[in-house]
């Protein structure tokens, strides 16, 4: 069984591949709730999908840039962006894959591009594979993990938790 830090790792990794092969976020998809004071956003979404697991029960996951490293700023968006994927009533989980930008000078001509940050897990117990529309109106709950409080080689043998 993979554990899940690899398994989130490799999830960001790959959803950071669309906007390194130039996919750009349509303008619609820009969040008004996550503006800062000064009018710019706090992220901008970049990839959204949404997968049915039974009739009128569905599961999303969101990809966004946010603007900086702060973690408090991060989990306020990754939350608000969760919270209006929640609108849905089809929705049973939501996952949000937060990326820092690239770096001035990196992410252009095969260079560094996204930055995995942290993710956030909106799911009912037994997590984002067990979703079923049995539990898809149970008790749910969230949580965010910052790609640097992960252990970078998991143990042998450790499962998703």
């Amino acid at each position: 069984m993979r554990s899940r830090p690899v398994w989130a790792l490799a999830a960001l990794a790959l959803a950071g591949c669309a906007v390194e092969h130039g996919n750009q976020p349509p303008a619609h998809e820009r969040s008004p709730q996550a503006a800062r004071d000064s009018g710019g956003p706090l992220h901008t979404v970049f990839d959204r999908r949404q997968e049915e697991v039974s009739p009128g029960v569905t599961r999303v996951i969101v990809s966004v840039v946010l603007r900086g490293p702060q973690r408090d700023a991060a989990r306020a968006t990754m939350e608000a962006v969760a919270d209006d994927a929640r609108r849905d009533t089809t929705v049973a989980a939501v996952r949000v894959l937060g990326y820092l930008p690239p770096q001035p000078g990196h992410g252009d001509r095969g260079g560094p591009g996204l930055i995995p940050f942290a993710y956030l897990e909106w799911i009912p117990a037994g997590g984002w594979d067990a979703v079923s529309a049995g539990n898809a109106r149970a008790a749910h709950h969230a949580e965010v993990v910052f790609m640097d409080d992960l252990k970078v080689h998991p143990e042998e043998g450790e499962g998703p938790q």
